[in-house]
Formats: structure tokens, sequence, C-alpha cells
């Protein structure tokens, strides 16, 4: 009969652990750093204003990749972007969903650059969050995005991806 109680005993124990490792593995520091990459597809509509003026607006769905905050969270930002005689610069807004369901949201705003520019960098600001994010802020203030190295598959769509590097702080 002991035996048995043993067995249990050792089952439910390495039960405990295994459970008890993959919640802490969930857990991240209150603070830190972490890069990784950001790949996305989306739409996007133009208007042109006279011959010097024009104007996108843009509806986008993608994923991370890093190696700590923000690991597999999938994405939907939008924006706009305003170009005058060919330079200008987009703006706007991110939603982060983590496996969990818990959001971040972030702000992004890209240098101003000609309209054709291959790649570009963006400051991206995390202003705000729900559940284990609820507080949280921090910043990626040289993301690299690389909109024109894929050709697009529809009239009116794009695929990009960039390279981010970030830090963040929870309360």
């Amino acid at each position: 009969m002991q035996p048995r109680t043993t067995m249990f005993s050792a089952v439910t124990l390495s039960t405990a652990m295994f459970l008890g490792t993959a919640a802490m593995g969930a857990d991240f520091q209150k603070e830190g750093s972490y890069s990784g990459t950001y790949a996305a597809f989306g739409t996007i509509k133009s208007t042109q204003i006279g011959k010097e003026r024009l104007l996108f607006v843009a509806d986008e769905n993608g994923l991370t990749v890093t190696n700590g905050l923000q690991d597999h969270m999938t994405w939907h930002c939008w924006g706009t972007s305003e170009f005058t005689n060919g330079v200008g610069q987009d703006q706007g807004y991110c939603v982060g969903t983590d496996p969990a369901g818990d959001q971040i949201l972030q702000t992004f705003v890209t240098e101003k650059r000609p309209v054709d520019q291959k790649s570009y960098s963006v400051l991206v600001k995390t202003t705000g969050g729900t559940g284990k994010y609820v507080g949280i802020t921090g910043e990626e203030p040289r993301d690299v995005c690389h909109p024109g190295e894929f050709k697009s598959a529809t009239e009116g769509t794009y695929a990009t991806y960039c390279t981010i590097q970030g830090n963040y702080k929870l309360p």
C-alpha cells in the first residue's frame, strides 16, 4: 500500500511543480526591456488633394514575436498619414492582445520621410493596458519598419515587418 501512496504523492508533486512553473513563466518583471519582430498585413486608402497633398488611412492586423514583453501578441493598428510635396509621416494607434486576453495600448509616429521610402524609423509609446498591464508605460524609441520590401498581393493592401526594441514599466 505504501508504494501506491508514494507514487500518487510523486505524481501530485510533479504536477504541482509543472503548473507552478508554467504560471511563473507567464509572469514578467515589473520593469524591463525586450526586442523582436512585428509583422503585419493591412489595407490602405489614399486621397489626393491637388497636386501637392496626399492623405492615407490604414488598418492592419499583425503579431509580435519577442524575447519578453509582447511575445505572441496579436495586434490591431490603424492610422493616418499626410504627405505634402512627397514628404510626410504616419501616426496612429495599436492595441495588442496577449494569449490570456489582456491588452496593451500604444501610439506611434513615424519619422518625416519621402512617401516612397523603403524603410523608416518609428517612435512607439505604450500608454496603458488592461488586466496585468493596467498602468503600463513604455517606449520603443527607434523601431525600424520595412513596408517597401513586399509586393502587395491585392490592390489597396500592404505587408510590412518591423524590428522592435523597447522598455516598459508597471506600477
